[in-house]
């Protein structure tokens, strides 16, 4: 639970009011998603709550070195998008890890899901985006 506190006010701290309500619907789907492990869903909290921190802000996770554990840590690692990457050799990444790390996939198809049921703000743009990001992921 104090990985979970820990995670909310950093997002509280570091995102802006729309990335927050994002991490959050993120996270609730996954607390809700009856197809993720026990053993996985509070490090899938966790790291659903944190995962655009390094992407899109001034977040370092250095700073809080030891805040989290390990798998977090690496998760986190695994879900931001290096700039050097396309978007499609980042979902490989995700994918390609699956079996280690589980957590990482599964946030990223609820993130996926939630920015695809967001109508308002849901450009054609990303909504291609977002579209061509399922079949890279299933």
């Amino acid at each position: 639970m104090s990985d979970f506190i820990d995670a909310l006010k950093i997002a509280e701290k570091y995102y802006n009011k729309d990335a927050f309500y994002h991490a959050v619907r993120v996270t609730v789907n996954v607390a809700n998603n009856n197809l993720i492990p026990v053993d996985k869903l509070d490090d899938c909290i966790v790291l659903a709550l944190m995962h655009d921190l390094l992407e899109d802000t001034d977040f370092n996770l250095e700073d809080y070195n030891g805040c989290f554990n390990y798998r977090v840590e690496t998760c986190l690692n695994l879900i931001t998008k290096n700039k050097e990457d396309t978007y499609e050799q980042y979902l490989n990444k995700i994918k390609e890890n699956y079996i280690n790390y589980p957590e990482a996939y599964l946030v990223k198809l609820a993130d996926v899901k939630d920015h695809l049921t967001q109508i308002e703000t849901l450009t054609d743009e990303l909504k291609e985006k977002y579209l061509k990001a399922l079949p890279c992921l299933l």
